[in-house]
């Protein structure tokens, strides 16, 4: 009986003991994922520290995992830990899962940790692999191989003599009976496999330094990519196949979205960012259709990249009138604050910004003499163009400015990759994968119609080979459909006192710039585009230049006599047209202004008439923009707010807006339009733009709307046509040229209507060129 209980006890004893290793397996495992997942965090974040720390106790506290490997390889090779990164192929090696292409990269590592008997025991196999190998890639590596081999096999017998030779002098030491020497032993006999030349590992009585450096002589991944010559295509796929273990499987899921403020991805921007990444392992040419959203699928790529400690640095080159829409985008919807060409601060030339991880600059600074060697002496992780059209032609600074930078990732977006020739496509293809589409000798004998530079033969050939570098969602493929919208010009006729007023300020600002010239440009150029808003606008600037002096002398009762004029124009007719739109539409309605000066006189203008209104603009915080954007939606009928206004606020509870001052640059205009039309507006947009009769804005609207029909295109389509005729300067300076050279009235409307004749035949070049890539393209490269 007394046996039966103390077997009993044993047997409750070892079940005790089993559950309570149960629990602890339990614990030890899910603390393991903890650390996996601090790894990847870690990783991810760039704490390299945190994340060999984390994966290490990982690793110690789960079974063999070949994810867990992975991570740990990638944060060794990032962090520059060789032992870590050699242990993780070697266990991979083990599981059957590393690719026999990195086995030789695990031998060098292998004998760079002092593992020489095992890199002997890889390295053999491996050799006798090669030696039947007719490639001359392969004799290299073998040749290589053998050499790696053989030190390993010298510095192990070194190792072997220095063993030996310490254990005699151990026992000697220990032996009572042994004297000291006083003559040399002799060194061992010289081994058969030691290599000629080598010294004798015995020859001296201390440990003989023997320093060995290995260069596999394998062209980088960088060096293929960014080199000034096209890469030969061997060399390219070689250097592209050895980044797929690491591209291949891991962009399954973008870690990049949780980040994104106020802003909703479409799957398609989604699928095209993991295409860009997985297939065409960041080289690629984005080529939706207008108004996709192209910039935002590049950014995604970008983040993508950022988040994985793939990219560090990052060059992003637009046209001119593009850099401030690209800096808004990339700050409010990425989190990405980058220096641009626009910012107030920047120099031509300052080695300093161009040393900025992240840069954002206008394609024409980038080539610029100041600004050239600086922008392509350094290496980028990433190029990104926009509108890269503008890159078709290969004789152009243009494309030697984007060819010549050193990249490692490329995109270039364009909605209209032809323009006017197959070649324009080839130049483009080529900046992306040099080699994919052969010489520009063999392109145009295999690709190319003669007589017509647009009609390309082998077709199928063509799209195959095109499809590996390129992607172009159409509207129908996205299931984008927005209502229409219209736009509605409102002349109004000023009052005698605001004619005054804008004739003398006319008069004053011929004279000065007839007196300063170009040095005076930026303040006159301001100063009439704030007479295009409010006489309130004004006010402010004329303080200041009587404050600072910044002005001729002799025009001093000139800016006092123009000043005085504002105070007696405080009651505008563009306030009563104001006042009859909002009354009449009984809607809510977003009314956009520029200036700070129009914001507060149309505050007080509201507040009077007892017009119940949210106020917006860029110095408000997040949190009061909140409230206000709320009260706007339930409450209040008008928001009045400035340009940077809504960009990723939902404001498409709104469908009317007043456009009450207008800007020169009809990209702004567009942005504006943009805040309610917009994916997720489910009815008409109705437009009012107010401008003064005979007025800068007055010509403006006239050839944007008569000319262009610009309020019926598709979001993006303007710049496509801007494109067409700015050249080096931005449509505000075309206007602001044309009004103060000419000498009278008549002279500015036919400086006016030429340029209205421009924008029209861009439009027509334009309309031509978007009908060609839609039969050349069509939607064979949608996802």
């Amino acid at each position: 009986m007394a046996k039966s209980k103390t077997d009993r006890k044993k047997k409750k004893k070892t079940a005790l003991q089993k559950r309570k290793n149960r629990s602890q397996q339990v614990a030890s495992r899910e603390k393991g994922f903890y650390f996996w997942d601090l790894a990847y965090d870690s990783l991810t974040n760039g704490n390299l520290e945190k994340a060999v720390t984390a994966v290490t106790k990982a690793e110690k506290l789960l079974p063999p995992d070949p994810d867990l490997y992975k991570l740990m390889a990638d944060i060794g090779d990032r962090s520059e830990n060789i032992d870590m990164k050699t242990r993780a192929m070697e266990k991979l090696h083990e599981m059957g899962l590393l690719p026999k292409e990195f086995v030789p990269l695990l031998i060098l590592h292998l004998y760079e940790t002092e593992q020489f008997s095992k890199a002997l025991k890889l390295g053999h196999p491996v050799l006798k692999t090669l030696t039947r190998s007719r490639a001359k890639r392969q004799k290299q590596l073998h040749q290589e191989l053998t050499e790696l081999l053989n030190s390993c096999e010298y510095k192990l017998q070194v190792l072997e003599h220095l063993s030996s030779a310490s254990v005699q002098i151990k026992k000697k030491r220990t032996d009572p009976a042994s004297k000291p020497q006083t003559k040399k032993s002799q060194p061992p006999a010289k081994t058969e496999n030691k290599p000629a030349g080598s010294p004798d590992p015995l020859s001296r009585e201390k440990p003989v330094e023997i320093s060995v450096d290995y260069d596999l002589d394998q062209p980088s991944f960088d060096t293929i990519l960014s080199g000034p010559d096209p890469a030969d295509p061997a060399g390219y796929e070689l250097a592209m196949e050895s980044h797929e273990i690491r591209l291949q499987e891991s962009f399954d899921i973008l870690v990049c979205l949780p980040s994104l403020s106020q802003v909703r991805s479409f799957w398609y921007q989604e699928e095209t960012a993991k295409k860009v990444l997985k297939r065409f392992r960041g080289r690629a040419l984005l080529s939706d259709e207008v108004g996709l959203g192209k910039t935002i699928e590049a950014l995604m790529v970008l983040s993508e990249y950022k988040k994985r400690g793939m990219v560090k640095t990052a060059l992003i080159l637009t046209p001119t009138p593009l850099v401030s829409q690209w800096k808004e985008e990339m700050a409010v919807k990425f989190g990405l604050d980058v220096p641009s060409t626009d910012d107030p601060g920047f120099t031509s030339g300052d080695r300093d910004f161009w040393q900025a991880p992240l840069v954002l600059a206008s394609i024409n600074q980038a080539k610029s003499k100041k600004n050239l060697d600086l922008v392509t002496e350094k290496h980028w992780d990433m190029l990104i163009v926009d509108e890269a059209h503008h890159l078709k032609n290969k004789a152009t600074l243009n494309w030697k400015l984007v060819n010549s930078v050193q990249k490692k990732f490329i995109l270039l977006l364009t909605a209209t990759p032809v323009e006017n020739n197959l070649m324009e496509l080839y130049n483009l293809i080529t900046l992306l994968k040099p080699g994919q589409l052969e010489t520009a000798r063999s392109f145009r004998e295999k690709f190319m119609t003669r007589g017509d530079p647009t009609d390309p033969r082998n077709k199928a050939l063509l799209r195959e080979l095109l499809g590996e570098v390129m992607i172009r969602n159409t509207r129908a493929l996205a299931g984008i459909s927005i209502p229409p919208r219209f736009a509605q010009t409102i002349r109004i006729e000023p009052s005698r006192q605001e004619t005054a007023f804008y004739e003398r300020l006319k008069s004053l600002i011929t004279g000065m710039n007839a007196r300063v010239g170009g040095r005076g440009k930026l303040l006159i150029k301001h100063l009439l585009a704030q007479a295009g808003s409010s006489p309130s606008a004004v006010v402010s600037t004329l303080d200041n230049m009587l404050l600072n002096n910044d002005y001729p002398a002799e025009f001093h009762d000139e800016l006092i006599a123009v000043k005085t004029l504002c105070r007696t124009s405080v009651d505008t007719t563009k306030n009563k047209a104001l006042l009859q739109v909002i009354r009449s539409a009984n809607e809510k309605i977003i009314v956009f202004v520029k200036y700070k000066g129009t914001v507060t006189h149309l505050t007080e203008f509201l507040e009077w008439h007892q017009i119940s209104f949210s106020l917006f603009h860029g110095s408000m915080d997040n949190a009061a923009k909140g409230r206000e954007i709320k009260a706007f939606q339930e409450d209040n009928q008008v928001l009045v707010t400035t340009e940077i206004g809504g960009e990723g606020r939902n404001l498409q509870f709104c469908n009317r807006m007043i456009n009450y001052d207008l800007p020169w640059n009809p990209m702004k205009i567009e942005q504006r339009i943009g805040r309610i039309h917009r994916i997720g507006q489910e009815r008409e947009v109705h437009i009012f733009n107010f401008c003064a009769k005979g007025s800068i804005e007055d010509h403006i609207l006239d050839i944007l709307d008569k000319k262009i029909n610009m309020f019926e295109m598709v979001i993006g389509e303007i710049d496509m046509i801007l494109g067409r005729i700015r050249g080096e300067k931005e449509f505000s300076d075309l206007v602001y040229d044309m009004w103060v050279t000419a000498g009278s009235e008549e002279e500015r409307k036919k400086h006016f209507n030429n340029l209205g004749t421009r924008l029209k035949r861009a439009r027509t070049g334009y309309e031509n060129t978007k009908e060609l890539d839609e039969t050349l393209f069509g939607d064979t490269y949608e996802l």
